[in-house]
């Protein structure tokens, strides 16, 4: 027994010796430290405009997103006014004046420093578009027939971000035309 004992204790010494000790070494070499900042250095020189043009896309994005979304809200909602009423008071070149079903009543739609209004029975004006947008342009046209069998109004609409940066890509400007033609025909 006790020989097979002194070689458990032999096996389990060149084991803990193999798998545990670590040679001595008291740091790294001047070479390895020089290759370590390199390879760090090629790493980081990668990686940071990488991150970088993932952050500017995103802004970029989010200006065009919001510029698109509020030139399609107010452009619907432009059209759905003029479906719902029963006629046409008057079109200016920024504004029209539309009746509408209940006995005295209408709506007015104009352009304000930068903001599309909506007015409704002479309540007060509300903004059709948001802080973050100015519209630079609405022209409203009467299409309306000779005969008045058709009511139809035509409009340009601009709409271009209120982005207050001096990075000129994050500036977006969207010009949309659209028509609708008064339902009550």
């Amino acid at each position: 027994m006790s020989q097979e004992s002194g070689i458990k204790n032999q096996v389990k010494t060149i084991i803990h010796n193999s798998l545990f000790i670590i040679p001595s070494s008291k740091g790294f070499t001047f070479i390895e430290l020089i290759l370590y900042i390199a390879i760090v250095t090629i790493m980081l020189t990668a990686i940071v405009p990488f991150g970088w043009s993932i952050v500017t896309s995103g802004v970029k994005s989010s200006t065009q997103q919001e510029a698109y979304s509020q030139t399609r809200y107010v452009s619907e909602r432009i059209k759905y006014e003029i479906r719902q009423a029963s006629g046409i008071l008057n079109v200016n070149p920024n504004s029209i004046s539309l009746t509408n079903f209940s006995p005295d009543t209408n709506t007015v739609i104009d352009l304000s420093s930068g903001k599309v209004r909506i007015n409704k029975n002479g309540t007060g004006a509300i903004n059709l578009n948001s802080d973050d947008t100015n519209v630079t342009s609405l022209v409203f046209t009467n299409y309306t027939s000779p005969d008045q069998k058709t009511k139809h109004i035509g409009f340009i609409l601009t709409i271009a971000s209120n982005y207050s940066g001096q990075r000129q890509e994050y500036n977006e400007t969207v010009t949309l035309r659209g028509s609708a033609e008064v339902r009550s025909n």
